[in-house]
């Protein structure tokens, strides 16, 4: 459950940015693949790849966990 809370606060930070996983994979150093799992709910994202999305998108950890 909590991978797709994630994943759904992941897309619309994203969006609200107007970017595209191609771009949060660049600016985060998240592989687009991995990004698009965590999109899906279908992968567990590790604290550093949570921190660097979030660094990468400029919001708070507890926005994309939360």
């Amino acid at each position: 459950m909590l991978s797709t809370t994630i994943g759904v606060n992941v897309r619309m930070s994203r969006l609200e940015l107007g970017w595209s996983q191609e771009r949060l994979a660049f600016t985060s150093g998240v592989c687009v693949r991995t990004i698009s799992a965590i999109e899906c709910g279908t992968a567990n994202p590790t604290s550093d790849v949570i921190e660097s999305l979030a660094r990468a998108l400029g919001v708070p950890v507890s926005r994309l966990v939360g």
